[in-house]
């Protein structure tokens, strides 16, 4: 509803009331109240229906003129009370219609005013052959009849122009605050963008810890909704993070809502009234874990690489030897008659020198940098042949199930190592589901890249075992090398990927690999 059709409402409301309360002494006050409420259902019609409110404003102010005049003519003509209306029907003119609308009902009030009064008077009827009836009781002189109607058209006039003044300052006064409050939404608004569009999580709390301000990114990181950090306190979103709020800059480990372990950079600054008080702190946070594991991965290239070159130049030193120890061990066997407890001894150290050459020949695999031959490979058909030679192996026994959901994709890498890859994860992933279960597979595409999924429902990994779980030698299986999974990082990052582990104890594990 426009601002003008609330006003042409606001009138016919006005003028009900208006005319009720002034006809009450009035002569005629059955036949101007009936033509006031038949007239204001007709305009109540005709709003209705009507759409040209501007001409129906100028309409009814120019009928409710000719009812004024006509309360006026019976109530006295020259005392009456009605003639104080002209001035409300200019003010409501002002405030619906401007100023030239403010201005023509004056001019309007002054003609019909004027006419009336003169009109009506004794003193015209020997020019104009006849006068308009009224319940005037006695009429002044002609010189004062002027200055009366003088009088009330300058008034007419004066309220005109001090009612369009006001209406003027007041719409003016709207318009500014319409304005202002239109900045201080677009600030509020934009404020509200910024705060949710930074990478960093922003929180602000009081003394206490009550968290009055909790952006999105905040929420990413911790896994609290907005709505959930609003009625908590930082020690409940960070426990274990730190005991008590000090402007600082740090470091902890704290947990997220779903109980995964992360790491977070805080820095809290405080918010001063003055100099001395503290209102409360402003906290920025950003999650490191990525960053830690990245550190911890480079960490352990340094140290593998060292080792590597050390432990490479001793095996080589013991490979030598425990060929010639075998060959010689052999020799003096097949010359000999030896008794059954004999015979066993021999078999244990025949099977225990097998068993250190193959360790040996797998760290020097290890240790030796690989330099992997890439060509366009299918890991969608990798995968499925990896799958089929799977179901044919011993570790796979009648209770564990395979499922597969393979989107097809193709990059560059070296087929015999992924096939390694492969094969080593899901060996891994059966031997911890020693009493069944089932490992998923997955393959899908993932910026521009590969993401490859191995996720089983086995015995699951500690926390303390996920920090060794690339250190070489390291097994949690029974009879394993250790070096298993190495290889398998090695191969990763000769390939520029990353490998990642989520696991706990009892909850089984997932491996994921980005290529």
């Amino acid at each position: 509803m426009t601002d003008r059709k609330k006003w042409l409402l606001r009138l016919i409301g006005v003028r009900i009331v208006v005319f009720s309360v002034f006809t009450a002494r009035s002569d005629d006050a059955s036949a101007l109240m009936v033509a006031v409420i038949v007239l204001s259902v007709g305009w109540l019609l005709l709003l209705r229906y009507n759409r040209a409110y501007l001409a129906q404003a100028y309409a009814q102010i120019a009928v409710d003129l000719l009812l004024i005049t006509w309360g006026v003519n019976r109530t006295g003509v020259l005392d009456s009370y009605f003639s104080t209306l002209y001035f409300l029907e200019i003010v409501m003119s002002s405030i619906m219609l401007e100023r030239r609308g403010a201005f023509i009902t004056a001019t309007l009030a002054s003609i019909i005013h004027f006419a009336h009064m003169e009109l009506a008077s004794p003193y015209f009827q020997p020019y104009l052959g006849f006068r308009i009836p009224s319940t005037a009781v006695g009429w002044t002189d002609p010189t004062s009849l002027q200055v009366i109607i003088g009088m009330s058209v300058f008034g007419f006039c004066s309220v005109a122009f001090l009612a369009n003044f006001l209406s003027e300052r007041e719409r003016s006064k709207v318009v500014e605050l319409e304005e202002s409050t239109g900045q201080v939404a677009f600030l509020q608004a934009f404020n509200d963008r910024v705060v949710d569009s930074m990478g960093s999580g922003l929180i602000t709390s009081d003394v206490q810890g009550r968290i009055y301000l909790f952006n999105r990114a905040a929420e990413e990181i911790t896994g609290w909704r907005a709505s959930e950090a609003l009625r908590a306190t930082v020690w409940d979103v960070f426990p274990g993070a730190f005991s008590k709020i000090e402007p600082a800059r740090f470091e902890s480990r704290t947990r997220r809502r779903d109980g995964r372990e992360i790491d977070l950079g805080f820095f809290v600054s405080p918010v001063t009234i003055d100099r001395q008080d503290t209102a409360g702190y402003v906290w920025c946070l950003d999650d490191l874990t990525d960053v830690r594991v990245l550190e911890r991965q480079m960490r352990r290239k340094e140290q593998m690489a060292a080792i590597g070159v050390m432990s490479a130049g001793i095996a080589h030193e013991i490979r030598n030897p425990l060929a010639s120890i075998t060959g010689s061990f052999n020799l003096l066997r097949s010359g000999l008659s030896l008794e059954s407890e004999q015979q066993q001894l021999a078999d244990i150290i025949s099977r225990e020198t097998e068993r250190l050459n193959k360790t040996i020949t797998e760290f020097l695999r290890y240790a030796r940098p690989i330099e992997p031959k890439l060509r366009r490979t299918d890991l969608t058909a990798l995968l499925s042949e990896t799958v089929e030679l799977l179901r044919h192996s011993p570790e796979v026994q009648s209770s564990h199930s395979i499922t597969t959901e393979l989107q097809p994709v193709a990059l560059d890498a070296d087929e015999s190592m992924m096939r390694q890859v492969f094969y080593n994860l899901a060996t891994n992933a059966f031997k911890a589901m020693p009493g069944g279960g089932e490992l998923t597979i997955r393959l899908a595409q993932r910026n521009g890249g590969a993401r490859i999924q191995f996720s089983d429902t086995g015995v699951g990994i500690g926390e303390e075992e996920m920090k060794n779980l690339f250190v070489p030698f390291h097994s949690s299986f029974r009879n394993g090398t250790g070096l298993g999974l190495p290889i398998v990082y090695q191969i990763v990052t000769a390939h520029r990927g990353t490998i990642s582990f989520k696991s706990r104890k009892g909850a089984g594990s997932t491996v994921s690999i980005d290529l």
